[in-house]
């Protein structure tokens, strides 16, 4: 092999997470941060207006190439269940927390228990963790942001990853795995 010549580079791949509010931006966005990966986020899209011509626009906007593979996720609230049922209907991966993203937070901090609990509810339990106490949607402090730096890979132990109809769940897991596997 000729000196001058290096390995092809691998192209790191191309995420895109619509997602439904400002917190579940402001995470995704400390997760791209870490990771130091191209992740494009679109936020304040409702779930029941999101449709897969809606995907497909966003998708074209991101691509660089018509070959060029994006990996794109749907990150929601499963607290309403016609919000569920719509993004069921569209083929890309799901990324959904019932009753809501802070299930997943609070799971990097103790098991999450097996009840049916409020949004309102799991923000009050979140809020009884030390690091948690001054908590506020859409903002991240620097400690809880080591916290879910910190137990990222140990959270998905702490709550279920299946969709249940009236159970917490959070299926970022997927989306860790995926960042995880691409760094």
């Amino acid at each position: 092999m000729p000196k001058n010549t290096r390995p092809s580079r691998k192209m790191k791949p191309v995420i895109l997470v619509l997602c439904e509010g400002e917190t579940e931006e402001c995470y995704v966005d400390f997760l791209k941060q870490k990771y130091r990966l191209p992740i494009k986020i679109v936020s304040k899209i409702v779930g029941s207006k999101i449709s897969a011509r809606l995907i497909k626009r966003h998708k074209k906007e991101l691509s660089l190439t018509n070959s060029e593979n994006i990996d794109c996720f749907l990150m929601y609230d499963a607290d309403v269940q016609s919000v569920v049922e719509n993004l069921l209907t569209c083929e890309e991966k799901l990324l959904l927390s019932r009753p809501c993203i802070e299930v997943w937070f609070l799971a990097h901090s103790k098991k999450v228990p097996a009840k049916d609990f409020s949004s309102e509810e799991c923000v009050n339990m979140l809020k009884k963790e030390s690091t948690w106490t001054d908590y506020k949607k859409g903002k991240l402090s620097l400690e809880q942001q080591e916290i879910l730096w910190e137990n990222r890979i140990s959270a998905s132990q702490n709550i279920k990853h299946e969709q249940n109809s009236d159970k917490p769940f959070s299926m970022m897991k997927d989306f860790i795995d995926l960042l995880e596997d691409s760094k």
